[in-house]
């Protein structure tokens, strides 16, 4: 085989590790298959996508602190908020997507996508049923039963915790709250 060939095919194949297409294992034998047991060259994209995780996350971050400042600190009408809130969502959505084969940015961008939907969620209950705590409970409930279920579903235990753990404390205060200890 020739040797442009070959490099072509093994910076695929590093392509295909970094992305997870395929199980890191599978890459490791085909590199090694394909290098003759030598070490592969060395990938020099790995400091431009060090960069661009960074450049990323502080995206991210920013759109968080954004939303939050602008569901919290501003006197913007509710229906408004709930339209930013939902348009955050989506691209947190669209940057999940995009980040899914990198831990670290792919997991900031799934909080920031969680906690944008809890955010959603309790301006929703606020709107839909004013003063009903006991809906916004309920509405927390379902929002931490679904991070248990992403959790579960992705294999990250801090969603799996998050959820358990606001799911007892939203139960404690339903319960304080209709029994009247509260």
């Amino acid at each position: 085989m020739d040797e442009m060939r070959k490099i072509i095919i093994i910076q695929e194949i590093n392509s295909w590790k970094e992305s997870r297409m395929l199980p890191e294992q599978y890459c490791n034998y085909l590199l090694a298959l394909y290098c003759q047991g030598e070490m592969p060259p060395a990938n020099s994209a790995k400091t431009g996508s060090v960069k661009n995780d960074t450049f990323a996350g502080l995206l991210i971050g920013a759109l968080f602190a954004f939303i939050v400042f602008l569901n919290y600190f501003t006197e913007i009408p509710i229906r408004m908020q709930m339209l930013m809130t939902t348009i955050s969502i989506l691209v947190f959505g669209l940057a999940v997507r995009r980040f899914i084969g990198r831990k670290i940015i792919f997991q900031m961008a799934l909080m920031g996508m969680a906690l944008s939907l809890l955010l959603l969620t309790v301006s929703f209950a606020e709107f839909m049923a004013p003063g009903q705590v006991s809906i916004l409970y309920i509405f927390l409930f379902i929002n931490c039963g679904l991070w248990i279920l992403m959790g579960k579903k992705l294999k990250l235990l801090h969603f799996s915790i998050a959820g358990g753990l606001g799911a007892m404390v939203t139960l404690y205060f339903f319960l304080g709250h209709s029994s009247g200890f509260i």
